[in-house]
């Protein structure tokens, strides 16, 4: 965000105070023409949360220039330490302060912040056994638009790529599927399941495509850009080798996986992503690899025309769940 600003050319300045007791805390959005001003003051950052998956409140001002004059100076008063900050908890915005606070670790991405929290809940839940089911329910929430991808191949690089897990062993015992919200849901297919007549071939991996789905707007998704953003907190770097398109990228995501019942607990899931793949023609441009330590449950379990439900939930070790079952349950789109 704040490299953006400085492309902006425009006058910005950085406000911080040490004490790590004492934080800025102020939302105000002022925007003026000659003859118009609209304030903004809310409870939203300037951040995705802030203006699109959160729950925040905010009152917006609108003044008609000069008849409000007035009331507009009236209201910008108390704001004036904002507008014009002063003294030696601010500084001018420029490429040295950024660097700086970078090399502080004062400045983490969105991306950055978020797997912080994940890991922070995971330590802090290690080893309990005895936490109670949460008394409240997991809600969708809106999608913030993806960046511009010169913008997103800024995100620094992730040098720890998942290691190859052995195959895993699955917990016998049924288990209760978590809360979560369902986030994607389809048929799955028998070269998905890996199943397939002699003399052709599966193709590894679930092709994530529309499926008719429906997200909270009540619209269908648009499957070339829905799970890009449904998965764009994780790291995404490009996919090479294997004769892979320029554009094509991938991440790896935790995700827990139940298989009728049995719990096979929580693996690194790659994802794939190849905006050019969709070429006007509504192919599929993103995909779940199973990986090798999987491919082999996958085949056994004959998973043809099961159904393949994506949960975002609230889990500890893991923020998606893949739930496959021969029936679809209540949250059937």
């Amino acid at each position: 965000m704040l490299d953006e600003l400085l492309r902006w050319d425009c006058e910005t300045f950085i406000f911080h105070n040490t004490i790590a007791r004492a934080t800025f805390h102020p939302k105000a959005y002022l925007f003026e023409t000659a003859t118009t001003a609209t304030l903004f003051i809310g409870s939203n950052n300037l951040t995705d949360g802030g203006f699109y998956s959160n729950y925040e409140a905010a009152v917006r001002y609108d003044f008609d220039l000069p008849n409000d004059e007035n009331e507009y100076e009236r209201l910008l008063t108390p704001l004036n330490p904002f507008v014009n900050p002063q003294g030696a908890t601010v500084k001018p915005l420029d490429a040295g302060l950024i660097q700086t606070l970078v090399a502080r670790g004062e400045l983490p991405s969105e991306a950055e912040a978020k797997q912080n929290r994940r890991e922070q809940k995971q330590r802090r839940n290690q080893g309990r056994r005895d936490i109670p089911n949460s008394p409240f329910a997991p809600v969708a929430t809106h999608l913030p638009p993806l960046l511009p991808p010169h913008l997103r191949t800024e995100e620094p690089a992730n040098p720890q790529i998942p290691a190859p897990q052995e195959e895993p062993e699955p917990n016998t015992t049924p288990v209760r599927r978590p809360d979560g919200v369902l986030v994607w849901q389809k048929s799955i297919t028998a070269s998905e399941a890996l199943q397939t007549n002699e003399g052709s071939a599966h193709v590894g991996s679930m092709r994530l495509t529309q499926a008719g789905f429906v997200d909270t707007m009540g619209q269908r998704i648009r499957q070339t850009s829905y799970f890009r953003r449904l998965f764009a907190d994780y790291h995404w770097e490009p996919e090479t080798g294997r004769h892979r398109n320029e554009d094509q990228e991938h991440t790896f995501i935790p995700m827990r996986l139940i298989i009728r019942g049995r719990d096979y607990g929580t693996h690194n899931f790659e994802i794939s992503h190849k905006p050019s793949g969709e070429a006007d023609q509504h192919n599929f441009t993103t995909a779940m690899r199973w990986g090798r330590e999987f491919n082999p449950i996958i085949q056994q379990s004959n998973i043809t025309d099961a159904f393949f439900s994506l949960y975002e939930t609230a889990e500890g070790d893991a923020d998606y769940l893949i739930d496959i079952t021969d029936a679809i349950g209540q949250e059937e789109h």
